[in-house]
């Protein structure tokens, strides 16, 4: 019986909206054994709001060609946690294990937002949602005057250039906010 090598790459695409998330990932070529995939028949993708599962909601992607899809209707606010699995026509389908996970927090709209911000308060936060408040946590300091995005904001600041902090240790979310004005 073969089984499938786990997905190489789930990742995100850079072109999210607010309250969807595109995924992209490397389809499995081989079999665990080492023997040629010739019988993919599609995709699985798992999400949830805990680190590490479970994954209560899944989507499936009955493509063995596809390399992409965009989940709708997430929550703005929440961080969602994803994996995704391929499996195989099989007579007894079989399913692969888990790709790495990722993680994409679903800031909140803006109406009519604001242009031309800038960072007016050099510390850059990585915001954690909890049940009941945000928590935002030092990750580093962005210099006076960088430009905020003023299309995306969490719990009141706004998200500025990853590579725009210099980093308080090894903490790099993918997404930090400023104070902005």
């Amino acid at each position: 019986m073969n089984r499938f090598i786990p997905l190489i790459l789930l990742v995100f695409s850079m072109a999210c909206w607010a309250g969807e998330a595109e995924l992209t990932w490397t389809a499995p070529t081989q079999n665990t054994d080492g023997t040629p995939l010739t019988d993919l028949a599609g995709f699985k993708i798992y999400l949830g709001t805990t680190q590490g599962g479970p994954y209560p909601v899944s989507v499936d992607i009955p493509d063995p060609l596809a390399t992409t899809f965009t989940v709708p209707n997430l929550t703005e606010g929440t961080t969602y946690y994803f994996v995704s699995t391929a499996y195989n026509s099989a007579a007894t389908v079989q399913e692969s294990d888990f790709s790495n996970e990722v993680t994409k927090l679903i800031p909140f709209a803006v109406p009519n937002p604001p242009s031309m911000l800038t960072v007016v308060e050099l510390v850059a936060f990585y915001v954690v949602a909890q049940e009941d408040k945000y928590v935002l946590v030092a990750v580093g300091e962005v210099p006076s005057g960088t430009p905020c995005n003023p299309d995306e904001t969490v719990n009141g600041h706004y998200v500025v250039p990853r590579d725009t902090v210099a980093w308080y240790g090894n903490v790099q979310p993918e997404a930090v906010v400023a104070k902005c004005a």
